[in-house]
């Protein structure tokens, strides 16, 4: 009989950069997971643009998000820990990696996929007065002003030049992209003329040299037709404003410069020690690997194989793809690796913006639309294939016959069991254990029978009260130092909620088994974490426990010390008092989406933005306005904790539904059903609290009453008179989404209830 356990970390896998190569890295990992290969992903991009199809978007054919890959749902599927920063240096020696505000990060084996920058960008001038084609992120920051700019001058009838500086497929591809999309915008044919003038200046004898004979000169035509203008055999050694300066001596003006020229790579991977090439790329083997340091492998344009250097293109960054998946897999279990031969000749598609494209190979051509809705599928194909993720089932080993088939199949929809807040126990079965306890009564501990607190209160013989609050979670992103500082805001919440300032600390760890190294640097990233954000709060960290545990698991143990007069309860509210909340909703669905490769990068980078904000200066404010109530939101979401501040006089809440502010996001996957482990057993309260739910529960919001929350915002009662003060000084702190959401009706009922208005 075999005793199953969990594969403890024992190898860790960087990848740098998100380029082409890497994202058949990351799907091969989700496809063919490694136990024991922890993989982590720096890239500068998280949402990166896909290069063929840029010219699409400049033409209008595409929209932004059509034309780039959300890396974020990628690496989840491959359980890579993302981490979003530029990197400047490698220590090859000690095998670790310097970030920007965290500690170093240690690898066995490393991969580098950063791309290219047009050589052009070291010519002086070219940072501040011209625009690269890559990298594309920054192009793309800039094209909407170039088309402004255009459309704007030539209805006003004065002439407007673009300079494209580079006589390859990129600059081709561009002019013409561009051409094509101003005329288009002003109605215009693209063979008509116009005061719209484009030139592209190259140092080359001619476009497009490295492409055959029919190419150039079908492409020379079209340029010709289109009024694009062609300067060949002028090195460009110089941009000033609104200038290209040449070495022949000759200058060029232009409202706007472009350079697309050859590519090149950042110094750093020289200064690291690795071996480069003549022509300043990471030399590699046959295997993708490094020359000089056998545990670096590199692809893409930031690498040349020696012995069979190859165009800078995304067609073979593509191709070495899975090659390079395979022998980062090989060495780290140690295998022999597989040697990789780049094709010859690549088929090259060059679109013409018209919905026209070139497709060229060796001495191939043809053209026309045809080609152009071969591309198409071609470049649409690739992004669905990285961005289309299989779905998600979670496994639940269950012997047949234990449970009834409706419980089975119960357990089987939950068994996908989310982090954060929504792995809490279920508000009616905690209650349920509670009641029946037998609890030793102290004379100094303060307990309200009409309301569950989430501190203790001890009076001690000074007249002063000891507040100690107790949380623990478990990690929902596989990033110990984002979790760190979320968790420990989340554990400091209750005191603040309260009224109180955090004093001092114990925490609790729980660190996954791993081999020695690997377990240490994720303790020592967490508790780093954790002790910064303490810092912040001025909380002093006493001590703690850890364990080795299934999962990463944080929580604090914290206390506090307040006059018993200043105390911030959950029952304080009176009647006419308005409702604030500090932080906008929807953590736990999106946790939940996040879980299942549903979530963008954009709606998580902004989430994590919202727990890493501290609910500090928040209580300091609603504290200062004379807060009668207040508790934070977690786990029972906001319907839950709302019924917790009623119960005390059993009032009545009038909640405007309509302005509960909702995270970027969060209602995209509460509509597809996507749903924390905990929302159903919250959504219960609806039915006997909610007093007209049912006219309010096709409302997209609704389903944010029960969202499970992790650090989430403080709800507070306020005087009327002082509400709307409060909520401009909260905003003012940064809680740009605070808002009142709702009224305290009348106190005193027979029951507490919420109203939705």
């Amino acid at each position: 009989m075999e005793m199953k356990v969990s594969s403890p970390i024992v190898k860790h896998l960087i990848l740098v950069g998100g380029g082409h190569s890497h994202l058949a890295v990351l799907k091969y990992l989700g496809m063919n997971p490694v136990p024991g290969l922890a993989v982590t992903l720096i890239s500068r991009d998280i949402n990166t643009p896909y290069s063929g199809s840029l010219p699409g978007y400049i033409t209008g054919v595409y929209e932004f998000d059509e034309i780039h890959i959300d890396l974020r749902p990628l690496a989840q599927f491959a359980n890579a820990r993302i981490i979003q920063e530029e990197i400047q240096s490698i220590d090859l020696t000690k095998k670790e990696i310097g970030l920007h505000d965290r500690p170093t990060i240690s690898f066995d084996l490393i991969s580098l996929n950063i791309g290219s920058k047009p050589d052009a960008f070291n010519i002086p001038g070219a940072h501040d007065f011209a625009i690269g084609i890559k990298p594309i992120d920054e192009f793309l920051s800039n094209w909407d002003s170039i088309l402004k700019l255009a459309i704007h001058s030539l209805e006003q009838d004065k002439e407007f030049s673009i300079a494209i500086v580079g006589g390859g497929p990129a600059s081709v591809e561009l002019a013409f992209a561009t051409q094509f999309r101003i005329h288009q915008e002003l109605q215009l044919k693209t063979t008509e003329k116009s005061l719209l003038n484009i030139k592209i200046i190259s140092a080359d004898q001619e476009l497009l040299c490295l492409h055959n004979s029919k190419v150039r000169s079908f492409a020379k035509t079209e340029l010709v037709k289109r009024n694009i203008e062609v300067i060949l055999e002028s090195y460009v050694s110089g941009f000033e404003e609104n200038k290209v300066i040449c070495e022949n001596g000759n200058t060029y003006s232009a409202d706007k410069v472009v350079y697309a020229t050859g590519a090149s790579i950042p110094p750093w991977p020289g200064e690291c020690g690795l071996a480069l090439t003549e022509d300043g790329f990471i030399e590699v083997n046959s295997h993708l690997q490094s020359t000089s340091h056998e545990f670096v492998f590199a692809a893409g344009d930031v690498a040349d194989i020696r012995g069979d250097p190859r165009p800078k293109s995304g067609v073979y960054a593509v191709r070495q793809g899975p090659p390079l998946a395979k022998n980062l897999v090989r060495y780290a279990t140690g295998k022999s690796l597989t040697r990789y031969k780049p094709q010859q000749h690549a088929l090259a598609l060059l679109s013409m913006g018209n919905k026209s494209a070139i497709a060229s190979r060796n001495n191939f051509f043809f053209q026309g639309r045809s080609v152009w809705s071969i591309k198409h599928n071609i470049d649409t194909s690739f992004i669905k294939k990285y961005s289309n993720l299989p779905e998600m089932n979670a496994q639940l080993d269950l012997a047949e016959g234990l449970v009834d088939k409706q419980t089975e199949q119960q357990l089987r929809s939950h068994a996908l069991r989310c982090a954060g807040c929504g792995a809490k126990v279920a508000s009616n079965v905690l209650q349920e254990v509670l009641q029946q306890l037998s609890i030793i009564d102290r004379g100094n501990v303060l307990i309200s029978e009409a309301t569950t607190e989430d501190a203790s209160l001890i009076k001690l013989d000074d007249g002063r009260i000891l507040v100690q609050s107790i949380d623990q979670i478990k990690a929902f992103v596989n990033d110990p130092w984002i979790f760190g500082r979320i968790a420990t805001n989340h554990c400091l919440s209750d005191i603040y909620a309260m009224g109180c300032e955090p004093h001092s600390a114990l925490a609790v760890v729980g660190i996954p088994f791993a081999a020695k190294d690997f377990s240490r640097a994720q303790l020592k990233e967490l508790m780093l974490s954790c002790t910064e954000a303490l810092n912040e709060h001025n909380c002093a960290l006493v001590g703690g426990h850890s364990s080795e545990s299934e999962d990463l698991h944080f929580g604090l143990c914290v206390n506090g010390f307040i006059d018993e007069e200043k105390l911030l309860t959950k029952g304080g509210m009176q009647g006419g008092d308005i409702l604030i909340l500090t932080k906008p909703l929807g953590t736990g669905t999106l946790l939940a989406a996040d879980m299942r490769y549903k979530a963008s990068h954009n709606w998580m980078h902004n989430a994590l933005e919202q727990m890493l904000q501290s609910n500090k200066r928040a209580a300091a404010c609603l504290i200062k306005h004379s807060a009668t109530a207040c508790t934070d939101i977690t786990g029972f979401g906001l319907a839950g904790h709302l019924m917790e501040m009623l119960s005390a006089k059993n009032a009545e809440v009038q909640l405007s539904l309509g302005d509960i502010a909702p995270l970027n996001g969060a209602l995209d996957t509460l509509q597809q059903n996507i749903f924390s482990s905990l929302h159903n057993d919250n959504k219960l309260i609806a039915a006997n609290s909610i007093y007209n739910y049912e006219a309010f529960a096709h409302d997209p919001k609704f389903e944010l009453l029960f969202d499970p929350q992790t650090a989430g915002g403080l709800l507070a009662s306020v005087p009327d008179e002082n509400a709307e003060e409060c909520l401009q000084e909260l905003r003012e702190y940064g809680y740009s989404d605070a808002k009142a959401i709702g009224r305290i009706a009348k106190l005193d009922g027979d029951l507490p209830s919420i109203v939705l208005t």
